[in-house]
């Protein structure tokens, strides 16, 4: 049964990352997991190239996941709607990216709102640069943002040319772009 028209408003923190990563970002109560799956993509500048899942009450709770993936779900995710969710009463969603390098990130329900909310998706804040695809999860991101600091590592050129860094060009991971995620959505719509 769908419910009422409204937004949601949601927090994507990835897990296991210091300082928080995270974007909070205002969606219809009417998207589908399918179409949170891109929202979260784009909101980390991700390129969709892994499997992924989404797990309610954690990997004990009820699982949802694309009908043709590798990854065995208990739900289609493009059957169920946000705001159908039985959200526990903190609110929280699971999504499971990249199961090699295992990217966790947890879906906050923050509030729900009515009346007009403009186009949607939409970021309205965040925190932090998106660690990159196939970085080696958080641990592995950690490990080249400290290289990028040391300026005698092995591994420093690899790392910059990698990051599209140019020379002399600084490397701040603190960075956070909330227009280039609005651009990653209006470009999707």
């Amino acid at each position: 049964m769908r419910s009422k028209p409204s937004v949601m408003q949601l927090k994507l923190k990835i897990r296991d990352t210091s300082p928080p990563i995270w974007r909070r970002v205002l969606v219809p109560s009417s998207m589908r997991l399918d179409q949170l799956h891109q929202v979260i993509q784009y909101s980390f500048g991700w390129y969709d190239a892994h499997p992924h899942q989404f797990e309610l009450d954690g990997v004990h709770g009820v699982s949802y996941g694309a009908p043709d993936s590798e990854i065995m779900s208990d739900v289609d995710e493009s059957t169920v709607f946000l705001g159908d969710l039985p959200w526990s009463r903190r609110g929280m969603l699971d999504y499971v990216y990249d199961f090699g390098h295992y990217w966790e990130v947890r879906i906050e329900l923050e509030q729900v709102l009515f009346g007009e909310t403009g186009d949607l998706p939409r970021c309205i804040g965040g925190r932090r640069m998106a660690p990159r695809e196939d970085s080696g999860g958080p641990l592995g991101w950690a490990m080249v943002i400290e290289a990028l600091k040391d300026p005698n590592h092995p591994n420093l050129a690899e790392y910059r040319e990698w990051l599209l860094l140019r020379e002399g060009e600084q490397f701040d991971a603190a960075l956070f772009d909330k227009q280039q995620v609005n651009k990653m959505f209006d470009y999707a719509r």
